[in-house]
């Protein structure tokens, strides 16, 4: 019996862990550090993070699309 071990690992799961990452560290500085100067790059890098996923997703969806017809 073979079994195979190359497993893909869904996109889904890797941003999901990404923007997780990304929040959580931005909203603990934020929430923790009011007074820090660099809250801006927290902002900016939330924003950029949003961006990503939904540019991500519309890519994924329009490449979907596409092959189905």
């Amino acid at each position: 019996m073979k079994m195979n071990r190359n497993k893909q690992i869904p996109n889904v799961v890797i941003y999901g862990a990404l923007y997780a990452v990304i929040f959580g560290v931005s909203t603990w500085l934020l929430a923790f550090h009011e007074d820090s100067p660099n809250n801006w790059i927290l902002y900016v890098a939330m924003i950029v993070a949003v961006l990503t996923g939904l540019v991500k997703l519309a890519l994924h969806s329009r490449k979907r699309h596409q092959q189905s017809v």
